[in-house]
């Protein structure tokens, strides 16, 4: 039987023997502060992955037990995921190749998992290490120093030609592809009205040629705007991400986890709040309802149009976390609108109840806050809910319970 050659490396061997805190040591990647919960580990995202702000303390799960470390984001829009030679992909200096490394990227790797377990010293870290970069700059610096522009004022020429990008949508169920109808009519509260209110609809594929907004083709499409209503980035929600994801998850989580929402690479949400545009507080009532409820925060855009429906004000983080900039934000508005308190309606779920954890203490000391509900609270009445589900009846006696 002929030998294997000297310079085959057994990787899947190699895992078992690598830890988490090995990995990171060698590659020079300071850790943040991990929580283990069983087998699992948790802790805000580490990794050189192109992201443009901090997460929360919870995004990253890895599972220590598992002999190859399978770890998943679950920041709200990321879900990037894989295993311990991903998670070296992301922290190796160098350009990464997506948390997939082929080719030579992959037999470094490969060398670098073989002189960790070998217990040879990592290499002297580099001065102009691109995985360094996310780590010189604390987040709450970046978020000060970095602004969204308005597409009517950005310096690309394309990017002003999507301010009115909405003209494109197609609103009536009847005129969508499939997938995007049965997204609509699961929905009632996106009507033919909500949409041109709040500039949302169905953006096809094909529209005679024209392909403005390109990455957004074939999605529901929503627009953030500022405070001062101009609009500042559309982003889009894929009508099919439950059937696919259903599929990644019955093939056994192979490959990259389906894309729920897309945001055009630069830009920064986490400065940034759906619905946040002032005229809002123009609306018969809106006012007086914020003083009763606070400043209510949901996750998402469709939280926000539901409740809105419901003569309800909301408004949507876009993620299951809470950045520095948002607590911020919302601290100044509770202040002048609602007596200083802020009210928290995040998904009545394991994620959404980890991500109002997280959000009282980045918010408590700014401000009094208020847990709207918990899988727990109310005898677990509205455990696995979204507020984008709640009817007139049911919010009525949720905010009875406040």
């Amino acid at each position: 039987m002929p030998r294997e050659s000297s310079r085959y490396i057994p990787v899947d061997e190699l895992l078992p023997q690598v830890s988490l805190e090995q990995a990171a040591a060698y590659f020079h990647a300071p850790l943040p502060e991990l929580k283990r919960i069983g087998d699992e580990i948790r802790t805000r995202c580490f990794l050189n992955c192109g992201r443009e702000q901090e997460t929360g303390n919870r995004a990253l799960a890895i599972n220590v037990a598992s002999p190859a470390k399978q770890w998943r984001c679950h920041q709200y829009g990321c879900g990037k995921g894989g295993n311990l030679v991903s998670l070296c992909d992301y922290l190796k200096p160098g350009p990464h190749m997506d948390g997939r490394p082929r080719g030579e990227r992959f037999k470094e790797i490969a060398r670098d998992l073989q002189a960790m377990v070998h217990g040879t010293p990592p290499p002297a870290p580099s001065v102009s290490a691109p995985a360094a970069a996310p780590h010189k700059q604390p987040a709450a610096v970046t978020e000060v120093e970095k602004a969204n522009v308005p597409l009517s004022r950005s310096e690309n020429e394309r990017a002003r030609g999507l301010v009115h990008l909405d003209a494109k949508f197609v609103i009536d169920p009847a005129e969508m592809s499939p997938p995007a109808a049965a997204y609509f009519r699961r929905r009632p509260f996106l009507s033919s009205e909500a949409c041109l209110k709040w500039r949302c609809g169905y953006l096809p594929r094909d529209s005679g040629g024209d392909r403005a907004g390109g990455t957004m083709r074939g999605s529901v499409v929503y627009p953030l705007l500022s405070e001062r209503g101009e609009v500042l980035t559309w982003f889009g929600r894929d009508p099919q991400f439950e059937a696919k994801h259903g599929e990644w998850l019955t093939q056994g989580r192979t490959g990259r986890e389906p894309e729920k929402f897309h945001f055009v690479k630069g830009f920064q949400r986490g400065l940034e709040l759906f619905g946040q545009q002032a005229s809002r507080l123009d609306e018969p009532g809106y006012r007086e309802t914020i003083r009763e409820t606070g400043i209510l925060v949901v996750e998402g855009p469709n939280d926000v149009i539901a409740l809105d429906a419901l003569g309800v004000p909301a408004v949507g983080l876009c993620s299951n976390t809470i950045s520095k900039a948002q607590v911020q934000k919302l601290a100044r508005w509770a202040q002048q609108l609602s007596g200083g308190t802020v009210t928290l309606l995040l998904d009545c779920d394991a994620a959404g109840e980890n991500g109002a954890k997280q959000a009282l203490i980045e918010l408590a000391p700014h401000c009094r806050v208020r847990l709207g509900w918990s899988p727990a609270l109310y005898g677990g009445r509205f455990r696995g809910r979204q507020p984008e589900s709640l009817t007139a009846e049911e919010w009525t006696a949720l905010r009875a319970e406040w």
